[in-house]
């Protein structure tokens, strides 16, 4: 891989950021819609997340009417499965930059 400018890096970085704030845009957007009380006090990630591990089955009806919202159906499968059909397909993650950076991360 050539190496790169810290300019064509602080690029890349900001593209992926905006990518990532726009999806937790959307995505919170839908969680809002779909959560019938929804708790905006949390101080930390630790407390989303305290919370969250102890309501599964809410969970898991509210990323249900997600996917339905987002015209997602069936049921999941391993990611190792979808790399592979993927993969079928002609799709090449090291082509994607968002997907190479996830590589990137971890193979450190």
């Amino acid at each position: 891989m050539e190496k790169e400018t810290l300019e064509v890096f602080i690029q890349r970085l900001d593209r992926l950021e905006q990518a990532v704030a726009e999806v937790n845009l959307q995505l919170s957007s839908l969680v809002d819609v779909l959560v019938s009380n929804p708790l905006k006090d949390f101080k930390t990630g630790e407390e989303v997340m305290a919370y969250y591990g102890r309501n599964k089955k809410q969970n898991a009806k509210i990323v249900h009417k997600m996917f339905e919202k987002m015209g997602i159906s069936g049921e999941p499968i391993p990611a190792e499965e979808l790399q592979a059909r993927m993969a079928q397909q002609g799709i090449c993650a090291e082509d994607n930059e968002f997907s190479r950076a996830i590589i990137e991360e971890r193979e450190k």
